[in-house]
């Protein structure tokens, strides 16, 4: 999502920003969302691999959602690294260092395009499964690892050509260019999310499908969950897209306001931006009654007090 970090990381070293207690508010509430996002989603991959009644195939996007939400927090691990070092808390990192400045590049562009194109492809899952739900009933379970390869692939392809074309392009307005068509992916990835559940709500409004048929229920309530989950997601996201897309198309958008203030909306929108890793487990919890009782069964197994051993005192 950061197109132009390079050019943030060289403003932010060159002074302090913020004060000491700022700076430490931020790092504070960063530091609980990365434990948030890493301890919702690691919980939530082991239940859906150790929970029988959740391995179906259709759950493999959605645990493939889980994964890039966890990995979500490697961003916000490196926003902090950076914030940190301009506050003057540690070491300022070298961002002439050519490798540390592309992993950085790369891991912001991946990670967001990984987890937008997988929320897409969702979407078009649901609508199959609304649309044809006999034929989605008889996908193997090969075309869902496939479908998931594909995310990957994609994401990979997209964000390697736009970081290399970006690193040789030399003029701000090339790099402005290169913003607007990572951008344009990102809306497009938004047009299909936005196709497919409108179609989804108005073949549930006005189709016939039986209410009471058990799967056709499941699947139903299932794209539901999964619409919350989408609708949530990009309500969290689209401030931080809206803040890039003004940067992307004039330079001069926000120089009424201070970089102080810059700064200020630029961490306001990261945090909810990555945020929306934090809601999918909790809509799980909520939605899906497989995935509660394994969350409670297998948080009470973990917090269950054990035993105590009692050793003789001639044994002591």
């Amino acid at each position: 999502m950061m197109a132009n970090h390079s050019q943030q990381q060289n403003i932010t070293s060159s002074f302090p920003l913020f004060s000491s207690s700022e700076c430490t508010v931020w790092l504070a509430v960063f530091g609980m969302e990365v434990v948030a996002v890493v301890t919702l989603n690691v919980l939530t991959i082991l239940i859906y691999l150790k929970e029988r009644s959740l391995q179906k195939c259709s759950m493999y996007l959605v645990i493939n959602q889980a994964v890039t939400d966890m990995l979500v927090a490697g961003c916000v691990i490196s926003e902090c690294s950076l914030l940190g070092s301009n506050c003057k808390f540690w070491t300022s990192n070298d961002f002439s260092n050519l490798p540390s400045v592309i992993v950085t590049t790369v891991w912001f562009h991946f990670i967001p395009v990984a987890s937008l194109t997988n929320l897409a492809v969702i979407s078009l899952e649901r609508m199959h499964a609304t649309f044809r739900p006999f034929k989605h009933r008889l996908i193997k379970k090969n075309m869902f690892g496939a479908a998931v390869a594909t995310v990957w692939i994609i994401t990979g392809l997209g964000s390697g050509i736009h970081i290399l074309t970006f690193f040789y392009s030399v003029t701000n307005e090339q790099r402005r260019g290169m913003l607007q068509s990572y951008l344009t992916y990102l809306l497009f990835c938004l047009l299909i999310i936005l196709v497919s559940y409108s179609s989804i709500a108005i073949k549930i409004v006005c189709g016939n499908q039986p209410h009471h048929h058990g799967a056709t229920s499941r699947e139903r309530k299932l794209t539901k969950t999964l619409l919350i989950v989408t609708v949530v997601s990009l309500l969290l996201t689209q401030p931080c897209i809206i803040f890039w897309i003004l940067m992307a198309v004039s330079s001069h958008t926000f120089t009424t306001i201070s970089l102080q203030t810059w700064f200020r909306l630029y961490y306001s929108f990261e945090f909810l931006f990555w945020a929306n890793s934090i809601f999918n487990p909790v809509c799980y919890a909520f939605r899906i009654p497989e995935f509660r009782r394994a969350l409670f069964f297998f948080l009470r197994c973990r917090f269950q007090h054990q035993p105590e051993q009692v050793f003789p005192l001639d044994e002591m």
